[in-house]
């Protein structure tokens, strides 16, 4: 099996975490000292390897992450909507219940894209399994507040995953910044969590490889240095990330066509490019599926069914009713090498170049990095 095992015992799903539990001084999974507001800082698309490729354009963060060289595994599948939910509840994908981009609703059978609007047919309260961090600081009399752009205001993964925070939308990384100094500026406890999407985005459209994304890791360093500039000495803040990229070829990319045998049985197909989630319709056709597969794709990608991939831990602990979200077979590419399906493919998803969401360590790794009271 090639799932990443870190190093390190550290999850990203710890780090929202540790830094809550700091507000008490209180022992945590990272370590950290005793604080008095602490904030995290979620770098879309910053893996740990492709920091380290571009060291030299990002020379601020590179020497902070140097001090202390911390890397984390934010878990499986490597996608945004399932390591968020794992940072923001400490649990992993098979406990919060996102387990994949998009994923099927066994009660009703409709496709859930987490990261598009959920009604029907699920209840963005009980789809995401789990209490919040933030519920729980708020339990406790410790404020929270979640900067993030204004359009993710009052959606469903938003509702699901911060909730219990004050979510308040802000433009710009300065602008969160300045929100954040002003909410630690007007209480005497704080939980900050900060998110800026741009390098995502660029890696997508243009790859890790491209001058575009490096420019975006460049601005990047120059923020998160006037951002380290804002800490007090009673406060802590740790950037990290949801994710790593890689780029993709375009001879690289497979579309599977109508009519294809490989088609034969799937009634659904979820989860993402680099690792698709096909739902069968026949239980019994199953295990012939997954070999096919497997035939097809050769040492491109492992194929497990949703019974492999519980028995071997890939989303950590099973919650109640979360086993049937995933799909009945799950293609898990470990080559620069993506799947589509005809049918199912956006023009703008087939043009991506920088990609994320399988089991490799280039996906799967983060780097943490501790600023302020805890650098």
């Amino acid at each position: 099996m090639v799932l990443v095992k870190p190093a390190a015992s550290l999850r990203l799903a710890d780090v929202l975490t540790s830094s809550y539990l700091a507000l008490s001084s209180k022992e945590n999974p990272f370590g950290l000292s005793g604080v008095k507001k602490a904030a995290v800082l979620v770098v879309d698309g910053l893996g740990a390897t492709n920091l380290r490729a571009r060291s030299g354009h990002a020379r601020w963060l590179s020497q902070a992450w140097s001090l202390r060289s911390l890397e984390a595994d934010s878990g499986f599948p490597s996608t945004t909507a399932s390591a968020l939910s794992s940072l923001t509840t400490g649990v992993l994908a098979g406990s919060h219940g996102l387990v994949g981009y998009t994923i099927r609703d066994p009660d009703s059978g409709q496709m859930i894209n987490h990261l598009k609007d959920w009604n029907p047919p699920v209840d963005p309260g009980t789809w995401q399994r789990q209490p919040t961090i933030f519920e729980t600081s708020a339990g406790e009399g410790i404020p929270s507040l979640s900067l993030g752009e204004p359009r993710f205001e009052g959606t469903d993964f938003t509702k699901a995953v911060w909730r219990g925070s004050e979510y308040r939308g802000v433009s710009g990384f300065r602008a969160q910044a300045e929100a954040m100094r002003e909410f630690f500026d007007t209480n005497d406890r704080g939980l900050c969590y900060l998110y800026w999407p741009a390098l995502d985005r660029t890696g997508h459209s243009s790859g890790v490889g491209s001058d575009a994304w490096t420019h975006r890791l460049e601005d990047l360093d120059v923020w998160c240095a006037e951002l380290n500039s804002l800490l007090r000495d009673d406060e802590g803040l740790i950037i990290t990330a949801d994710h790593g990229m890689l780029d993709i070829a375009p001879e690289r990319k497979m579309v599977v066509e109508a009519g294809s045998a490989l088609l034969d049985g799937v009634e659904a197909w979820g989860g993402e490019p680099r690792v698709p989630q096909l739902y069968i319709s026949d239980p019994g056709a199953v295990d012939a599926a997954r070999d096919a597969w497997q035939e097809t794709l050769g040492v491109a990608a492992v194929v497990a069914t949703r019974e492999q991939t519980i028995d071997e831990n890939w989303f950590g602990p099973m919650g109640p009713g979360v086993a049937p979200r995933i799909g009945d077979i799950v293609l898990a590419c470990v080559e620069p090498f993506v799947i589509y399906q005809a049918s199912t493919a956006s023009p703008a998803s087939l043009r991506m170049v920088g990609q994320h969401g399988s089991i490799t360590a280039t996906e799967r790794l983060v780097p943490i990095i501790p600023l302020g009271a805890w650098a």
